[in-house]
């Protein structure tokens, strides 16, 4: 299962995000805002965590679905979804599942997101779960990633155990298991293949009173064929 199960403990024992990022808001706007009836967009978010960023797509009217492989991380998002009067509860699905055998048929979902659940997993699941996001998408579908970056806090901190993937003994990614720091190359090898790259970023903050910085890749891309 791409999964690891030192997620459960995280969310169970603290807080985690409530609102969506504001890189993920403008790939939503971008490509879905002007769709007349939003409910006809189906959305995928992989490794979904606690649901916030569920709760902001459900609030926006899209079908909405979330796969994580934590309990407690579907009850948290299931329960603040049941509280929300604004979302109509029959368009979003969270379920407990695993990346790697995603239940849908080909071409189901319009888009596809993931932020940072792929970095956490090794070079071989992460291919394995890409071809799970191709396969679902509709052709030309959408597909946003946010992925930790090279020189990162926390990049070549801790034991290596895989392609630029470390065990991370400091900052924001200590205690959290393997974590992999992506070069240029990377990102163009792991998702190059089944998908076309449309725009690659980067989001840096500033931790530590500027010592240290974490870096992210935001990639948007869109399937190929």
């Amino acid at each position: 299962m791409a999964w690891n199960s030192l997620w459960e403990d995280i969310f169970q024992s603290k807080p985690w995000g409530k609102y969506p990022s504001e890189d993920l808001i403008r790939f939503i706007a971008r490509n879905f805002y002007n769709v007349e009836n939003r409910s006809n967009i189906k959305i995928l978010e992989v490794g979904s965590g606690t649901g916030s960023n569920i709760w902001y797509l459900a609030n926006e009217g899209f079908s909405v679905y979330g796969i994580e492989g934590s309990k407690t991380g579907v009850q948290i998002t299931q329960e603040r979804l049941m509280q929300d009067k604004n979302i109509d509860e029959k368009k979003t699905k969270v379920f407990v599942g695993d990346m790697e055998k995603l239940p849908f048929e080909e071409g189901y979902f319009d888009a596809v997101i993931d932020i940072e659940a792929i970095s956490t997993n090794n070079w071989k699941d992460s291919l394995e779960i890409l071809a799970e996001i191709e396969r679902v998408l509709k052709p030309n579908g959408k597909f946003y990633s946010r992925h930790f970056a090279e020189d990162s806090q926390g990049d070549k901190a801790g034991e290596l155990v895989d392609r630029h993937m470390f065990v991370s003994t400091e900052g924001v990614l200590a205690n959290i298991g393997p974590t992999r720091f992506a070069t240029k190359q990377d990102v163009f090898e792991l998702y190059g293949e089944s998908f076309n790259i449309n725009s690659l970023g980067k989001i840096i903050r500033e931790t530590e009173n500027e010592k240290q910085s974490v870096i992210e890749w935001t990639i948007s891309m869109a399937k190929k064929g």
